[in-house]
């Protein structure tokens, strides 16, 4: 699985290969608030694996495909977010 690790600041969203190994994703909220939604994109649909309105994080297994993170309702925010296979944490 290629990983991610990026600040959110405004809404947006990125997209990662996944190749079906367990994985962790790990959110810090440093300041204001948001959303972030890891999901995973099966025949067009975005599929929520998991969300987080707070700092938090989680194993996760999904199918080889693409994985996305959202970040949604950034308000002042700065919030911290990675997501890697497990193996490697």
């Amino acid at each position: 699985m290629n990983g991610l690790k990026k600040t959110y600041t405004a809404n947006g969203s990125d997209t990662f290969d996944h190749n079906g190994q367990a994985g962790v994703i790990a959110v810090a909220v440093a300041s204001g608030s948001g959303t972030i939604t890891l999901s995973h994109n099966i025949g067009g649909v975005d599929v929520t694996i998991d969300s987080f309105a707070a700092s938090g994080g989680a194993q996760f297994v999904s199918p080889k495909g693409e994985l996305k993170v959202t970040a949604s309702g950034i308000s002042g925010a700065t919030i911290h977010v990675e997501v890697q296979p497990l193996a490697t944490v």
